[in-house]
């Protein structure tokens, strides 16, 4: 009476609301979706869902069909994992999307360590603007997120299990030089006056008190017009503006330690607690993680300690506040 195929349709129209995005997510058109939904239904002599403008909503026989649909489909999953690694003629792929801050500096770490451990498992970290990872997850893009829990709205969390990380403190960093470095006491209102770098999308907890200095600085008559005068999702790669300008970039400790130990840029004698990323891992509650995901996870929280105890280091040593909010 059922195929895998049917299991698959009827978890993705449920957890999506939708036939379109169903569709979207499964990689086939609507109108075969259709078909193939009507098929199942006439099969089982009732409807599974209830078609409205604003979506579908699963009836009784359709959850009746999903308490058993996802242990089954679990099971098959991890039953092709298990046949390929006994196999072991097979590489596989592990999925992760990350918010960008993260991806570049835990994500990292932890990919890199799994390669000569699981040689057959190709690790696709994809680096995303945070505000992109829960999407990934739902739609099943990836098995993993990573991304900075502050921007994590209530809504974004449904059926996700949600794991938090240590805060990783943040610093604004420019070239060696630059006009703010010969000045005593600046603060916020000082550093956002001049070209700031920063990626496309900020958690709120960011947005106010930078707004609140932007508005200090125009009304000081001192304040770059353009606010992020460069947007750039890879806080690495950012850094590479700041010999060319009189750039201010927002980073964490962990992405300019590099550069800050090689002299490339220098941290400002400033901080606050909020200027920190939260990381966090987000997956789909109720499914079943394989030993690759397992290791990779075992491998982040690894690095994750080792990064706290890097970052306070290195406050320390300029001088600056670790504490994170």
């Amino acid at each position: 009476m059922f195929e895998v195929r049917d299991l698959r349709m009827v978890r993705a129209i449920h957890e999506h609301g939708s036939l379109v995005r169903a569709a979207r997510v499964l990689g086939i058109a609507q109108p075969a979706l259709t078909r193939q939904l009507a098929a199942l239904e006439a099969r089982l002599r009732g409807p599974l869902f209830e078609r409205s403008p604003r979506g579908v909503t699963t009836t009784d026989l359709g959850r009746a069909v999903l308490t058993d649909a996802g242990e089954i489909l679990d099971r098959l999953d991890r039953l092709g994992r298990h046949a390929a690694e006994a196999r072991g003629d097979q590489v596989r792929d592990l999925n992760i999307a990350a918010g960008a801050y993260i991806a570049e500096t835990l994500g990292l770490v932890a990919a890199s360590r799994m390669l000569s451990l699981y040689p057959r498992v190709r690790v696709r970290l994809v680096s995303a603007n945070w505000a992109e990872v829960p999407r990934a997850v739902h739609e099943r893009e990836a098995t993993l997120g990573l991304l900075d829990l502050r921007g994590f709205e209530p809504e974004m969390g449904d059926g996700l299990e949600v794991e938090r990380l240590r805060p990783q403190p943040g610093v604004f960093v420019v070239r060696p030089g630059h006009p703010l470095l010969g000045r005593a006491g600046i603060g916020l209102a000082d550093i956002v006056a001049y070209p700031v770098v920063l990626i496309g999308r900020i958690p709120t907890a960011v947005q106010a008190p930078i707004a609140a200095a932007r508005a200090e600085a125009k009304a000081a008559g001192r304040t770059h017009a353009a606010f992020p005068a460069l947007i750039h999702e890879s806080p690495t790669v950012a850094l590479r503006a700041l010999p060319h300008s009189d750039a201010v970039v927002a980073v964490t400790i962990a992405i300019a330690a590099p550069a800050l130990r090689a002299g490339q840029v220098v941290a400002l004698p400033w901080r606050d607690p909020w200027v920190s990323v939260h990381p966090g891992i987000i997956r789909l509650r109720n499914r079943a993680l394989g030993e690759a995901e397992e290791a990779f996870l075992d491998l982040l929280r690894t690095a994750d300690r080792e990064g706290e105890m890097a970052a306070s280091a290195w406050c320390d040593e300029l001088g600056l506040p670790g504490d994170c909010t």
